[in-house]
């Protein structure tokens, strides 16, 4: 099979916007997935640590059908992602898949926790643009449904510390402008919150 390098051999950049409606860009070209279960197998494999068995892939996304079925619909899939990229994304081995290991991959939600954990934490509150996809959604399949909604909430969870830790950092430096935007955006994050309500008084 063929290995995603550009024409110089250089690695291509593979890019996922999953803060908001998810977005795709293989060297900052916009890709279109017109598949939602091609945008879900992507999205799972940027997320998953490593290889993912192709049953689970296959019963993730088909739930309600027999096995010869959604592995033929999972080959299916594989197919259309390959075409709408041009380039072989998906390292696939006969029992699992991955995202292609030459490949330089860029996940925001990654990139956010990471700044959650070393700073600086204007980046973090600054990349979690929007709720973890978004606006994307696959009733028929409740465990990916699940898996989305814990993602979601813990991805939610972090910004909530984060802007707590930025607005006492702000006020402590004596920057109250700066400490009133993040615990606007708390307040409105987390209208239970107590400590967002008393920064802004």
């Amino acid at each position: 099979s063929t290995s995603p390098l550009g024409a110089y051999g250089s690695m291509e950049r593979l890019q996922f916007r999953l803060l908001g409606f998810p977005e795709f860009r293989l060297n900052g070209r916009r890709v279109e997935l017109a598949l939602r279960k091609a945008a879900a197998l992507l999205i799972y494999l940027a997320e998953a640590n490593g290889p993912v068995a192709r049953e689970v892939a296959a019963t993730l996304l088909w739930p309600e059908t027999d096995e010869d079925a959604a592995r033929a619909r999972l080959r299916r899939t594989l197919y259309k992602i390959r075409i709408a990229f041009g380039s072989e994304v998906i390292a696939a081995s006969g029992t699992s898949l991955s995202l292609h290991p030459a490949l330089s991959v860029e996940v925001d939600s990654r990139v956010f926790e990471h700044a959650c954990d070393v700073g600086p934490l204007e980046e973090a509150a600054d990349i979690h643009k929007g709720d973890y996809l978004a606006g994307f959604s696959l009733p028929d399949c409740l465990e990916f449904e699940e898996w989305v909604f814990f993602r979601r909430e813990a991805l939610r969870g972090r910004l909530v510390q984060a802007l707590e830790r930025l607005v006492e950092a702000k006020i402590a430096g004596g920057e109250p402008r700066s400490a009133v935007v993040h615990a606007t955006r708390l307040a409105a994050l987390d209208p239970l919150s107590e400590s967002a309500h008393r920064h802004l008084i």
